[in-house]
């Protein structure tokens, strides 16, 4: 059944006239006409009464004018839908990351996923405390940060990454491959504020100062010139440098890692976001 056609016959009947119908379709009445005539004869069966002072609908045409409609209507939706599925599988699917996870594995997952779906594109914001807000304004369509960050989101865990003590190696005891928290917040503490240590720390450190950035980088670089210890996340410990030493930390603590989607997210995202649950699991 052409959808055309179906939309011609309800103008048709609105307007009660073939030429009113023709100006309002933005064709000819010969062409409103034949497009009747040949409806008419797909279903076999008259829909329409012709005469002078316009059409109006048969006894047939009244019985089957309530399908006529909710066929139009199934039609005008179904255009909806594959208009808005043409335009997620155009449309680059936008992530929120923290900058370890972009750094380390993010662009490994991308370019795994683009190999398997060649039309998949992506951009990438890089924030922490920004992610869950992104997502919540809509800016993104899903947020690859910790549990901690991302309340409130469907949430789908993926890996823990658990923390470890950062310290000048001048600082850290001889031999040491480990050090308790009570010890390490005993010394001046540079609590960053990207690595959420007020959730993950259990005591409070006796003094110290706090670095507001998303950097990871300059968090270490901090520890390098011997302003204060800190505890990082082992995904953010890399480049470490040499006059940098990394303890494991007792008790062990780790935040837990994951992708955050709205209530209503893109399919494109949802898929994006089974494909990491697959690989990093």
């Amino acid at each position: 059944m052409d959808d055309r056609r179906i939309e011609v016959l309800l103008s048709a009947v609105q307007t009660g006239s073939f030429n009113k119908a023709a100006t309002r379709e933005h064709c000819s009445q010969s062409a409103v006409t034949q497009l009747m005539n040949s409806l008419e004869d797909e279903l076999g069966v008259k829909v329409l009464n012709r005469s002078h002072a316009g059409i109006t609908l048969t006894p047939e045409g009244e019985e089957l004018l309530p399908l006529f409609v909710e066929a139009d209507d199934a039609l005008r939706r179904l255009a909806a839908r594959a208009k808005r599925v043409k335009q997620d599988t155009v449309l680059p699917v936008r992530i929120g990351a923290f900058s370890s996870v972009s750094n380390r594995w993010l662009p490994r997952a991308i370019s795994e996923y683009q190999q398997r779906h060649p039309e998949a594109a992506f951009e990438v914001r890089v924030g922490t405390d920004s992610v869950s807000d992104w997502l919540l304004a809509g800016e993104i369509d899903l947020a690859l940060g910790d549990a901690e960050r991302c309340r409130g989101f469907r949430w789908h865990p993926l890996v823990d990454d658990p923390y470890y003590a950062v310290m000048p190696a001048s600082w850290a005891p001889a031999g040491a491959t480990s050090i308790t928290q009570d010890e390490l917040v005993k010394r001046p503490f540079i609590m960053a504020t990207c690595n959420a240590l007020a959730a993950y720390l259990s005591p409070k450190p006796a003094s110290g100062f706090t670095l507001t950035c998303d950097d990871d980088t300059t968090v270490l670089s901090m520890v390098a010139q011997g302003l204060g210890v800190t505890a990082m996340p082992e995904l953010s410990l890399q480049n470490v440098p040499d006059s940098v030493r990394v303890l494991k930390l007792e008790p062990p603590v780790a935040r837990q890692l994951g992708i955050a989607l709205p209530n209503s997210p893109r399919p494109a995202a949802v898929r994006f976001a089974e494909f990491l649950q697959k690989e990093q699991g």
